[in-house]
């Protein structure tokens, strides 16, 4: 049966600095106030009933939020129909991503900073579009030890602010798992691009099928494509390469995991390793234990294949054939790829990987004007100020108790801002690190046989980049299943 679930919030923040912390707003969707303020949502969904072949499922999700600082803001937050046949789905409409790593309580969000997945980690809202999916399958004639799974979806942009309006963006994942007794590896791809679109002084960007297909297949643009398309890829992509080593014990299971983010060919090609989100995770299948959930995060990202951008190769370069960056073009011209990848900004798509003036993935890139407090989340953003830091990161999960989930976060990063516009310089020229700390306590609280969730929150940042205050959020969620007693 397709029984549904009907949930209603009201949530109140406050921060010491009006600002809210890091962790109060980070991979909620979009959702949370960015400032001292109040959410309301109501949403209802069912789920797939897994039981039967044939299956679907719906959801819809409406909220409003009020802040100081910006006014009341009505958000479409989800509204979407799914329908299934074994491991094969289709989602049509606005729906949230999933999030990877999740602890003990269902409403608390993910341990991982990028929630498990660095290219789209729930960190701004989801966009319309459709997606169609492929769970975990077995590849025929190996009895169950290597599956296949994937998915492919395009998406409109429907932020107002974004510097091209009305561009497209396409999803690919692929990825291959195999099993071995109780060991299990994937190797997966996740791979975005933004495309089509109005740009301010280019005008209409190149929209037909020809440039969807080059699109997916990460091909330079045509004769309709700027000189830029023609010389890299069309639009702009970028996404991440993934290995994943998991051991499942009686109980519990262990996760290695190491996502490396690409921006360009280069990238792709591993040139900008050791760059990338190395994440460990030690969990039990028991959620009601007093600790239930161990996670240990590494950031390093800067590397991106080095300081310098693409150039023309030398004549002893070409003659001697043996760098790795050594590559030819469409035109026959000898170059050395990469670097300078600069994560998930771009030229023409100057907004670059981000919407609402959130990041789409990773929260700790942070968008221009977090430092020096001009961000506005009703205003265009022009890209990413910080994608070069190394951080360390620890998330803990379990119920109080055995009773009340929470989640105890603590993450500290170094940040260096960009390749192009470092933070901080000395006199000599070499780049000055920033320090930014962020801490957070949260729980789910349950009241009348857990249909009642007192929501609690606590948070802190301290650093050079964020402001520095204390931060509190108080919700109270109400859920109703139908024969629920």
């Amino acid at each position: 049966m397709n029984d549904f679930v009907v949930t209603m919030m009201l949530l109140g923040a406050v921060s010491t600095g009006g600002k809210m912390s890091f962790w109060a707003t980070a991979n909620a969707y979009g959702l949370m106030p960015e400032y001292s303020g109040g959410l309301v949502q109501v949403g209802a969904h069912t789920k797939f009933d897994e039981s039967k072949d044939w299956k679907w499922c719906w959801g819809v999700s409406l909220a409003g939020r009020g802040e100081m600082h910006d006014g009341f803001t009505f958000i479409p937050d989800e509204a979407y129909l799914s329908g299934g046949w074994r491991n094969l789905s289709l989602d049509l409409g606005i729906k949230h991503e999933a999030q990877y790593f999740q602890g003990a309580g269902e409403y608390l969000g993910s341990l991982s900073v990028t929630a498990g997945r660095l290219a789209w980690s729930g960190n701004t809202r989801s966009m319309p579009g459709y997606t169609l999916r492929l769970a975990p399958a077995n590849i025929p004639f190996t009895k169950g030890h290597v599956q296949i799974y994937g998915s492919w979806g395009d998406y409109v942009n429907i932020d107002p602010y974004s510097y091209v309006q009305h561009h497209l963006v396409h999803s690919t994942r692929f990825g291959l798992i195999g099993h071995i007794g109780r060991f299990s590896l994937t190797l997966g791809l996740d791979h975005w691009a933004q495309w089509s679109g109005t740009h301010p002084t280019l005008g209409k960007m190149p929209t037909s099928f020809m440039d969807y297909l080059r699109v997916v297949t990460g091909r330079s643009g045509g004769s309709s494509s700027s000189e830029s398309d023609r010389i890299n890829v069309i639009g702009n992509q970028l996404g991440t390469e993934l290995v994943r080593l998991e051991y499942r014990g009686n109980g519990w299971k262990i996760t290695a995991q190491h996502e490396l983010p690409y921006d360009d060919r280069s990238g792709m090609k591993w040139q900008n390793f050791p760059d990338g989100v190395n994440t460990f995770c030690f969990s039990f299948e028991d959620k009601k234990r007093w600790v239930s959930d161990i996670l240990l995060e590494a950031q390093y990202t800067m590397w991106q294949s080095g300081r310098d951008h693409q150039r023309l190769a030398t004549e002893a370069e070409i003659a001697a054939g043996k760098d790795p960056r050594l590559f030819t073009d469409k035109w026959g011209t000898w170059i050395i790829l990469g670097g300078g990848d600069n994560y998930c900004n771009n030229g023409e798509y100057a907004s670059g990987w981000t919407a609402w003036g959130r990041s789409k993935g990773n929260p700790l890139f942070y968008v221009k004007g977090t430092r020096d407090g001009s961000l506005d989340h009703k205003k265009t953003v022009m890209g990413v100020e910080n994608n070069r830091l190394l951080s360390a990161h620890a998330g803990l999960g379990g119920s109080i108790a055995h009773y009340a989930p929470y989640r105890l976060m603590f993450t500290w990063a170094r940040c260096y801002g960009t390749y192009g516009a470092p933070y901080e310089k000395n006199t000599r020229g070499y780049e000055i690190p920033l320090h930014q700390l962020s801490m957070s306590f949260s729980a789910q609280i349950p009241f009348l046989k857990g249909s009642l969730l007192l929501l609690p929150g606590i948070y802190y940042d301290w650093g050079d980049i964020l402001p520095s205050n204390f931060a509190a959020t108080l919700g109270l969620r109400y859920v109703f299943k139908p024969g629920m007693k």
